[in-house]
């Protein structure tokens, strides 16, 4: 199957973690990316799932790979495989290495918004890598996941510990990230409607962090989240 779908090129994701376009695997890539970006999501499901099935890998590059179609899924309304593929291929990896800081939270999160009933979802694991993470210095698209981490499993004392030990700086980003962190930490402490507010004005300017139009999608999504939620909590109150 041809999956020479767009031109090759090089480039670099800040996040920490190399975009990858060269070889097999990096054209795959290439073409989910995509896929994605034009909302092809059947087409994109069924090019790199046929590719998966031919190949076997257990590096980050093979992780991302992994969560690119765990998005196909949720997208194409295979919910049930998506969380099966979390927890067979990006799981462990969360669990054991630094290598799917990015990807394991953000599935997470939209296994979570895209979940057909009440779900249980296994952020214990997640958590704990990311606070082990947060001990030491990272990019700050890495830092804003493991805060994604911290605000999934509702760790609103490990957020306010990390925004008191915020510097202040005018760095841009580092603002930019300390404003995620308040509208994360308001929304693990079920505070909607202020997170909805801090999150509706940062999430659009999350790519200054790094990640690709893809990943950077879900901040919004969790905007709109709190949103929604506010107006359920507005509706009940009246």
């Amino acid at each position: 199957m041809n999956l020479e779908l767009m031109p090759r090129t090089t480039s670099h994701d800040v996040s920490g973690f190399g975009v990858f376009s060269h070889g097999d695997a990096g054209h795959a890539h290439v073409m989910a990316h995509r896929m994605l970006d034009e909302g092809q999501h059947e087409l994109g499901h069924r090019l790199l799932g046929t590719w998966l099935v031919g190949h076997d890998g257990s590096d980050s590059d093979w992780t991302h790979l992994q969560w690119h179609m765990a998005v196909f899924e949720i997208a194409v309304g295979n919910w049930e495989a998506a969380s099966a593929r979390f927890e067979t291929h990006i799981l462990p990896v969360a669990a054991h290495t630094y290598n799917a800081l990015t990807d394991a939270p953000a599935m997470l999160w939209r296994l979570g918004l895209a979940a057909p009933r009440p779900v249980t979802l296994a952020w214990k694991p997640v958590h704990a890598t990311a606070v082990h993470r947060l001990t030491r210095p990272s990019s700050p698209y890495v830092e804003l996941h493991c805060l994604l981490a911290l605000a999934g499993a509702g760790d609103v004392e490990g957020l306010d510990r990390w925004l008191h030990g915020r510097r202040i700086t005018e760095d841009p980003r580092a603002k930019l990230l300390a404003q995620m962190g308040v509208g994360l930490r308001a929304f693990a402490a079920d505070d909607y409607e202020l997170a909805s507010v801090v999150l509706a004005r940062a999430a659009p300017k999350v790519s200054n962090l790094g990640g690709s139009h893809a990943q950077n999608l879900l901040f919004s999504e969790i905007a709109d989240l709190c949103w929604a939620r506010t107006q359920t909590t507005t509706r009940t109150a009246a």
